[in-house]
Formats: C-alpha cells, sequence, structure tokens
C-alpha cells in the first residue's frame, strides 16, 4: 500500500471509531433525554441536564422479600419519580425479576444515590447488596 492509502485508511478507521463513540453516547442517554443504567454502571457518574431522567433497572427476587431500596438520595438535585416497578422474569413461582427505578433530574449540583438489597421488614446491614451511582445535573 501507498502512504496515500495508509491515510485514507487511517481516517476511515478513526471515522468508524467516532460513529460508534456517538452511537454508545446515543443509547445510554437516549435521544429522549433518559439515561439507562443497569448493574453493569455500578460506581458511575452520570452527566445531565434538569428535566432529564435516569431509569436503572437491577436484578432482584421480590418473591424472598427483599427489595432494592433508596437509602442515600439529594432529592433537591435527583427526585425519585413515582414508586419503583417490579416484573418477574417468568410466572414460575419464586422467579426472580427486575426493579426498575426512575429519578428526574430536579436541580444543578451533584448527587450520590445508593441504593440496598435487603428484606422489607429489616434494616439495612453491611451484608446487603449496594449499588451507587453519582449524578451532575448542569
Amino acid at each position: 500500500m501507498t502512504r496515500r492509502r495508509w491515510t485514507a485508511a487511517g481516517a476511515a478507521g478513526l471515522l468508524i471509531v467516532a460513529v460508534v463513540v456517538v452511537v454508545v453516547i446515543l443509547v445510554n442517554r437516549g435521544a429522549d433525554g433518559v439515561r439507562r443504567l443497569d448493574e453493569g454502571d455500578a460506581g458511575a457518574v452520570v452527566e445531565m441536564s434538569v428535566g432529564e431522567q435516569v431509569v436503572l433497572e437491577l436484578e432482584g427476587n421480590a418473591t424472598t422479600g427483599y427489595t432494592w431500596q433508596v437509602t442515600s438520595i439529594d432529592p433537591a438535585v435527583l427526585a425519585p419519580a413515582g414508586d419503583p416497578d417490579y416484573e418477574s422474569s417468568s410466572d414460575a413461582d419464586g422467579a426472580g425479576g427486575t426493579f426498575t427505578f426512575r429519578f428526574d433530574a430536579v436541580g444543578v449540583g451533584e448527587a450520590q444515590v445508593v441504593l440496598m438489597y435487603f428484606p422489607s421488614w429489616e434494616e439495612p446491614s453491611a451484608t446487603a447488596g449496594s449499588f451507587t451511582f453519582t449524578v451532575v445535573v448542569d
């Protein structure tokens, strides 16, 4: 290959990488102003604008009495948008499923959100599962 062909191939490769990055950002951010998070996003820092929303899906099993519960949040920055939803993964007795939380960015600032997975009749303990993420709202 000549030097000119290598340069063209390099430019095409960079263009492909740029397109992939944009697609990943749009999938996570959503064209509708909704950011989607799941277990793989633990510890994430999410940049948002006022009026946007975070949708968080976490696996669990409500039939055991364990639920994901928000244990720390700054409601002046990020407010829960209603109660969480739970959808079972099947009709089988004892089947697990997905808890879905929605949060609205309501004010400028930074807030850490902490959720813990523990039985509804107990207080969270050091052994409870946890999920944390941070939002920065501009």
